[in-house]
């Protein structure tokens, strides 16, 4: 049980190796950013019936999340988000189940081709449509799923290198996957996945942050020249006044006498 607790904190700490900036040699405008934080997601498996109401079960998983984007792709970028989730509440037909097996878990992925709207300067708009697949561990079955699905989120640049990420995804998935289909067929199954977490990035930092910072933020060879300056100021503050005058050619015959 302490193992399946702490799987989101290794999770976190195994993506934190990759919060450093990378940038692909084969196109020079395009880099690799990177963003995690916490995720939920909601599970509904349908099976039809003829003669009466049909079968419902959901599950509803807390966990955390790593994300890959790329930045300055021509046309559309890429991303990847990937999540280990926990499942902490499962239901039949509305009714809430008690789990028998403690060990339960989830992981989650999503690709597809992004694109990002900065308009608003101060809020980017974030969509997506690509490939979602899902491994499940439940009291009875090992499900997968695979399908279609849809992202829309929003960024928030709070500082010049710290951006807050919200996503948001909708999926149509086949859970039939595998042997499972022989036993217990799943008519239809969706998944809403919610991703909150924050980006840190050198290489892309944000024009329009909410709070600015001084001189923190500023690059450094500009704070090493303004140091500089103020040390020769304070040696020789006449020179910094006047500025040296230069020598010019003087005609012959128009020589100054004192």
């Amino acid at each position: 049980m302490k193992k399946i607790i702490l799987l989101p904190f290794i999770f976190l700490i195994a993506s934190a190796l990759f919060s450093l900036d990378l940038s692909l040699d084969m196109f020079k405008n395009c880099k690799i950013i990177f963003d995690e934080g916490v995720s939920y997601a909601q599970v509904t498996r349908i099976e039809k019936m003829d003669n009466r109401s049909n079968f419902v079960r959901e599950n509803m998983m807390a966990g955390a999340y790593f994300s890959v984007q790329t930045l300055g792709l021509p046309i559309v970028d890429f991303e990847l988000d990937v999540s280990a989730y926990y499942p902490f509440y499962q239901a039949f037909n509305g009714m809430k189940q008690k789990t028998h097996n403690i060990i339960n878990y989830a992981f989650d992925g999503f690709f597809g081709a992004q694109k990002t709207f900065k308009q608003f300067k101060y809020v980017y708009i974030n969509c997506a449509v690509g490939m979602h697949y899902m491994y499940q561990l439940t009291d009875e079955y090992h499900m997968n799923y695979l399908g279609i699905g849809g992202e829309l989120g929003f960024e928030l640049p709070l500082l010049p290198r710290w951006t807050i990420v919200n996503r948001n995804y909708i999926s149509y998935d086949n859970a039939n996957l595998g042997s499972n289909k022989l036993i217990q067929k799943f008519d239809a199954a969706y998944n809403y996945h919610f991703d909150l977490g924050v980006r840190y990035t050198k290489r892309v930092p944000n024009e329009y942050p909410y709070i600015k910072i001084w001189p923190k933020d500023k690059p450094k060879k500009v704070r090493k020249n303004k140091k500089k300056k103020a040390v020769v100021e304070e040696m020789n503050p006449e020179a910094s006044s006047e500025a040296p005058e230069k020598n010019t050619p003087v005609e012959p015959g128009n020589e100054k006498i004192d």
